[in-house]
């Protein structure tokens, strides 16, 4: 009983970080990764030999966005949207703020923090049909009004929605930004996930009718493309690279490479260590199960072996094996049950004290109402759950073996030593 109890504790403790892990990894992502690609742009530095100096920033604002008109015309791509590098899905920089309901909220500093994206206008663009994500009411394509950008409407995440006003029927709605601007809301899209192995944030779009002028605009802003439907992408980045690309290299910039989203989200994942952390978890995890799977196995067959000449009594008194092996098994389901409950005080107390994994984006506590199976309560629930029918199985499957052959045997041999 008391291995029981104690192996209980230690799986729920291995299983609770793997749990976090595969709900971030099966929730939605809130966009589509299938055609959709990123354009990188390169630019010679000081001591290049091919750096012009007399090149002023205006130029080279026209020849970042020259590069974005020669994707856009491109016959294969179907929609283009030029971005700052932290309003990409695992870009490697993240952009957050707090917001309001109303001007009450500011001096009780009631606020709401929420990842923000912005895209730039020059140029057309929609940065929602250029990741796939979706409207909150219709899961299709998001309408922008055509006065969006003069209006200064943004566009809200289905979860900020819900923590800032408690519902997603929020369009036409004002809040107050954290630099005391009313902002108009324009439209609720499906909750997103920034990175693959974290949870949605509250997001809130906004449109940039400029951007900045810099030598470093092929570092902050990035050509975000979706191609057509049936287009080789293979294809269309050998036939990019051999035709157009040659037309990019202009004031001091050069065409880099075109990698699609599952390439960005693989290459942050490796590069940020997440994947090393998931390995180990998962390893950890594996060989605590293990560990337990063999301890409990033993412990159980040692148990039924034991009890051999009990088994005989019961045949010779005209008991079947099935009734037998399921005997043996409730008992074993029972005693799981009892140490299980024993654990579960204890867990619950060590969540209570703050030991469950933490949720968080960005060092920012993740809200409940993103996601249901985040939830403290659920969350709890669903591991201690995942625990005991671990328990259950293992215990069943060393009970199962010994008892299953020891039935088997006659009542006159397994007596013969009683």
């Amino acid at each position: 009983l008391l291995e029981l109890i104690i192996a209980g504790f230690f799986l729920w403790t291995v299983i609770d970080p793997v749990y976090i892990l595969m709900v971030n990894h099966f929730t939605p992502k809130g966009y589509e990764e299938e055609n959709r690609f990123v354009l990188s742009m390169g630019a010679y530095g000081n001591n290049h030999a091919k750096r012009d100096s007399t090149v002023t920033q205006e130029q080279q604002k026209e020849a970042f966005l020259n590069a974005v008109r020669q994707l856009r015309e491109c016959p294969e791509v179907e929609s283009v949207c030029l971005v700052p590098n932290s309003s990409f899905p695992n870009g490697s920089s993240w952009s957050g703020t707090q917001f309001y309901a109303d001007t009450t909220q500011i001096e009780k500093k009631n606020y709401v923090h929420a990842q923000g994206y912005n895209y730039v206008s020059l140029e057309g663009g929609n940065i929602f049909k250029a990741y796939g994500m979706k409207d909150a009411f219709t899961e299709g394509d998001i309408i922008i009004p055509e006065d969006a950008e003069t209006r200064g409407l943004c566009f809200v995440s289905e979860g900020f929605a819900k923590h800032m006003f408690g519902t997603i029927h929020v369009v036409g709605k004002k809040m107050i930004s954290y630099d005391k601007q009313e902002i108009e809301i324009g439209g609720v899209f499906k909750d997103y996930k920034h990175r693959e192995f974290q949870p949605p944030y509250p997001l809130v779009i906004r449109i940039q009718n400029s951007m900045r002028v810099s030598a470093f605009m092929h570092y902050m802003y990035m050509p975000v493309f979706k191609l057509k439907e049936g287009v080789d992408s293979e294809a269309f980045i050998e036939r990019f690279e051999k035709e157009v690309a040659p037309h990019l290299a202009r004031a001091n910039f050069y065409y880099k490479t075109i990698t699609s989203f599952k390439e960005r989200r693989i290459e942050y994942a490796e590069l940020s260590g997440t994947y090393n952390v998931i390995r180990l978890k998962l390893a950890l995890a594996g060989f605590t199960l293990l560990c337990i799977l063999l301890g409990m196995i033993g412990t159980f067959w040692v148990r039924c072996n034991a009890r051999r000449q009990e088994v005989g009594l019961m045949k010779s008194f005209g008991a079947t094996r099935s009734s037998i092996v399921s005997r043996f098994f409730t008992e074993s389901a029972l005693l799981v049950s009892l140490a299980f409950i024993v654990s579960l005080i204890v867990l619950l107390h060590y969540a209570m004290e703050g030991n469950m994994t933490e949720i968080e984006v960005a060092g920012h506590p993740q809200f409940a109402s993103i996601n249901w199976f985040l939830e403290e309560k659920p969350h709890f629930c669903m591991v201690s759950l995942i625990t005991y029918l671990l328990l259950l199985v293992i215990s069943l499957i060393g009970t199962a073996i010994p008892v299953i052959r020891a039935a088997k045997v006659l009542p006159a041999d397994a007596l013969r030593d009683e």
